[in-house]
């Protein structure tokens, strides 16, 4: 049985629409972030392609998950496909490249008789915490941190911009993004939820043993930040929290962090102060 227990969603920045989503639907839950655009000019008629790919992807979740049960890659393939579908159908023009297609990173989890299974793409995350443990499961989001390369020339890029100049409207930072994005759904690269369907065979997968209760938590990385960026809390200890205090305060914590002790993106190097945060506590009986 998987009961939801708490769920918040928070935009980065409140002008702007929130580019994460979640759901649930009987034995499953997800948490999807829409990777931000770096397109070169706008491809979708009204909305980010973020935006479009993960409240898109959500939906069809939502729509298919009783028919697939643990059938984890065959519910993303046929969420991909569909999406690949009706990207071509909505489209303004055709992608100038890879790093036009819109995608997301995704934690998805089915609670079935005696497994547990969870799906991944990128950095969200899903924290297994056994009753009376004093260690948690994670998956996803550990496997995905930036290499020190990567942190590294995010600190540079951001160290160099001018004053007041914003990391989306500087060439060099949109050059290192393209660049990256051109990568995603290759061999040499990184596999992301997308429009390319193959990704699905590509999509990180756990089978987990469910003979005994957990409490857990499904997150983007907006959220995850306060452990596996900040080192604020670790796992388990955010997910006591998080049951304990409500998801709304570890939410603050992050903000003050954001806003108040590096407000200029340096001491934690990143291009956006704040991001969409999404989280989704859940307690899963077998």
């Amino acid at each position: 049985m998987l009961r939801i227990l708490e769920t918040l969603t928070d935009p980065g920045d409140p002008d702007k629409p929130n580019e994460d989503a979640f759901g649930c639907s009987g034995a499953h839950a997800w948490v999807i972030d829409g990777a931000t655009d770096v397109t070169d000019a706008p491809i979708l008629d009204g909305e980010t392609g973020a935006h479009w790919l993960a409240h898109e992807a959500s939906a069809l979740f939502a729509e298919n998950a009783a028919r697939h049960g643990a059938d984890l890659h065959g519910l993303v393939r046929h969420t991909m496909e569909t999406l690949s579908l009706r990207f071509v159908q909505q489209q303004l023009r055709p992608p100038n490249g890879r790093h036009e297609w819109p995608s997301a990173a995704m934690a998805l989890l089915h609670a079935g008789k005696g497994r547990l299974a969870c799906g991944n793409f990128a950095d969200c995350g899903l924290i297994l915490l056994e009753d009376g443990s004093d260690e948690a499961q994670v998956f996803g989001v550990r496997h995905t941190s930036r290499e020190a390369r990567a942190v590294s020339r995010t600190a540079q890029l951001v160290a160099a911009l001018g004053p007041g100049e914003r990391p989306f409207e500087n060439a060099a930072v949109m050059e290192y993004l393209r660049d990256n994005r051109r990568r995603q759904n290759t061999a040499q690269g990184y596999w992301i939820l997308g429009i390319d369907p193959d990704a699905a065979a590509h999509m990180r997968y756990w089978d987990i043993p469910f003979d005994r209760p957990y409490t857990g938590l499904l997150f983007s990385d907006g959220f995850g930040s306060i452990t596996f960026d900040y080192h604020r809390l670790d796992p388990a200890t955010l997910v006591r929290r998080a049951a304990l205090g409500g998801l709304r305060s570890i939410l603050a914590e992050i903000r003050n962090i954001e806003n108040v002790e590096d407000p200029g993106c340096l001491s934690w190097p990143r291009f956006k102060c704040h991001d969409d945060a999404t989280a989704l506590l859940f307690r899963a009986e077998p």
